[in-house]
């Protein structure tokens, strides 16, 4: 996402959690061939794929900072 790659991900854990359906890239309905082949194929045709690379990158930039780590890290150790 960083780098505007388009996503497709499976809805496992919380991964889904992590970006919007069609708005940071695209999350797959089940996780069956047929589904995942469909989305492969088609999400490169999506319109406004673009702006769905560049929202990626976005959301990255905005979530993934050293600060957000540290901060992290600090309320993980804070509950030990």
């Amino acid at each position: 996402m960083a780098y505007r790659t388009l996503v497709i991900v499976m809805p496992v854990d919380a991964i889904s959690d992590t970006k919007v359906d069609n708005k940071a890239g695209f999350i797959l309905e089940n996780t069956n061939s047929g589904c995942i082949a469909e989305n492969v194929d088609g999400a490169p045709c999506s319109p406004g794929l673009g702006c769905i690379a560049e929202a990626g990158k976005r959301f990255v930039e905005e979530n993934f900072t050293s600060d957000k780590a540290v901060e992290i890290w600090k309320r993980l150790f804070e509950e030990i």
